[in-house]
């Protein structure tokens, strides 16, 4: 016999902490750009890195590539980039 079910989800809200902010200059500031691979990416993130050169004076822009779009960016990769520069930006879709 069937028997019916509430409709109603259960929710729960996770309490998350952002991380610390600092202080940071973008000039002379040395940024970091990940190429998600997904196409026309690199063309976006070549043309955001001289924008922040041109425009913010940014010092240094590193690009990295991910190896998969459809996978995290792998953690070596982001702990490079997080040692080596002062920001960086993975942000990239379609």
């Amino acid at each position: 016999m069937p028997g019916l079910v509430a409709p109603i989800g259960r929710v729960e809200r996770i309490s998350r902490t952002l991380a610390p902010r600092g202080q940071a200059e973008l000039r002379g500031a040395r940024v970091g750009l990940v190429d998600s691979g997904k196409r026309n990416a690199d063309r976006f993130v070549q043309a955001l890195g001289e924008l922040l050169r041109e425009r913010f004076g940014v010092g240094e822009v590193l690009i990295r590539r991910k190896p998969n779009p459809t996978l995290p960016a792998p953690r070596e990769m982001l702990r490079e980039l997080s040692e080596a520069c002062t920001f960086v930006v993975h942000a990239v879709g379609d």
